[in-house]
């Protein structure tokens, strides 16, 4: 009598057992289900939450719930990315790169090469906004770190490169500033995006050198003038500030030759007024002991401050007829 009520109990538990699990599946799949409809709603923070309730419960199944679970996972894995590209656009940083990180990694348990590299892209591309955003707080070690850890991410992100030449920018380090965008050149020759940062980062470096080279000419350093000019050259060649201001230094220089040749180029590539480049070019002439073309160059100097100047040089020193 007692084996026969112990069977029975026994034949109960399984019973029992058995509808629990059932349950179990059950509630795994409308959790999936509810999932799979708030990520078509695109409310991707709560399809991860009810994708991870799902995947926790088909682990705890274990191998009869082994269908269900890819089907999660692959789902948790797009969720993930979605949702740290909402994080991204609502410029919440750290929850974004949080939740790619997470998509990477499943993406990779899942084989899922679209999602893995896209995260992997994504994840350095936050960085680099997080030290853009630190950049324009002018916390430039900050942001410097956040431009390492996108490069750590993705060694070919340009946007890090040129945000790291802005910091170098702010700290007057104009090796480093070059070095990053010269980086920038070499991804921008495979990479079309990375071409138009390429430009600004050009347009920027170049405005940056030039200046710094009229700012030496200002304190009287005419070749170390000379060396920015030079450097500003590489990333803009036709600019006739940039030839003005390498004749004025070779003027101070006394390397006539090269003033001379510089003025004409700054002369050629000038649209608007170009009084103040004929007054250098007659005072490199002059320099050179070249009478005529000095008188010629000063008497082409109608406007500004330095009219007076070449009229006193045509008078009273060239004597020019």
């Amino acid at each position: 009598m007692k084996s026969v009520v112990k069977s029975a109990l026994l034949v109960g538990l399984m019973m029992f057992g058995m509808g629990l699990f059932a349950q179990t599946l059950t509630q795994a799949g409308d959790d999936f289900n509810q999932g799979t409809a708030q990520y078509k709603a695109k409310n991707f923070g709560q399809a991860v939450k009810l994708y991870n309730e799902a995947l926790k419960m088909c682990k705890a199944i274990g191998p009869d719930a082994a269908d269900l679970q890819s089907q999660v996972e692959n789902q948790l894995t797009n969720s993930y990315f979605w949702n740290g590209i909402s994080f991204y656009k609502k410029r919440e940083f750290d929850q974004a790169i949080a939740q790619l990180k997470k998509a990477k990694t499943m993406a990779i348990s899942t084989n899922n090469a679209k999602i893995k590299n896209y995260a992997h892209i994504y994840v350095a591309r936050v960085y680099a906004s997080k030290g853009n955003a630190l950049l324009n707080q002018k916390k430039l070690d900050a942001a410097l770190a956040q431009y390492d850890l996108a490069l750590k991410e993705n060694p070919s992100s340009y946007r890090a490169y040129y945000g790291k030449s802005l910091v170098a920018k702010e700290k007057k380090d104009m090796t480093t500033m070059m070095a990053m965008v010269n980086k920038i050149g070499e991804i921008a020759t495979t990479n079309p995006k990375a071409a138009k940062i390429y430009d600004n980062a050009k347009y920027v470096t170049f405005t940056t050198l030039l200046n710094a080279g009229a700012v030496q000419l200002q304190k009287a350093h005419p070749q170390k003038a000379l060396e920015y000019l030079a450097d500003a050259k590489k990333y803009h060649a036709a600019n006739a500030d940039m030839y003005y201001y390498t004749a004025l230094a070779n003027v101070s220089l006394k390397k006539w030759d090269a003033a001379i040749a510089a003025a004409k180029k700054a002369l050629s590539l000038q649209n608007t007024e170009k009084s103040d480049i004929y007054f250098t070019l007659g005072q490199a002439y002059q320099g050179k002991g070249d009478k005529a073309d000095a008188c010629k160059a000063f008497k082409s100097v109608l406007k500004g401050p330095n009219v007076a100047s070449a009229k006193y040089q045509m008078q009273h020193v060239l004597k020019c007829k």
